[in-house]
């Protein structure tokens, strides 16, 4: 069951969930380390990591507190991530999966000749 926010609509991602970044996340100004300067990149694309938390910024925007496996937390939109079992990663695993059955599916006589 998804959790509805301030913005009315469910959640896409739940609390636990591993997801992955879509793009590289950059410092907006709004991670709070001073070392870090804006437009910085945070998290690299394609990084994985886990939902801790979900809220809402200005009353319409879902922000999911995501835990990356680089160590760092980072607040990132629905936009900027993919969920790790779907999506891209599973788009990926089912064109493997095609590949290999053609290449299981040749007949023996025509292997080496």
């Amino acid at each position: 069951m998804s959790e509805t926010f301030g913005n009315g609509g469910p959640a896409r991602f739940a609390v636990g969930d591993r997801v992955t970044t879509t793009r590289a996340l950059r410092q907006d100004g709004t991670f709070p380390d001073p070392e870090v300067a804006v437009g910085q990149v945070l998290v690299e694309a394609g990084v994985a990591g886990q939902v801790m938390d979900i809220g809402v910024y200005l009353n319409e925007h879902l922000v999911y507190a995501v835990a990356f496996d680089s160590g760092r937390i980072v607040g990132c939109l629905e936009r900027e991530l993919t969920d790790e079992t779907t999506d891209d990663a599973h788009d990926a695993l089912a064109t493997s999966r095609a590949a290999h059955r053609a290449a299981s599916d040749t007949p023996a006589d025509a292997v080496g000749a």
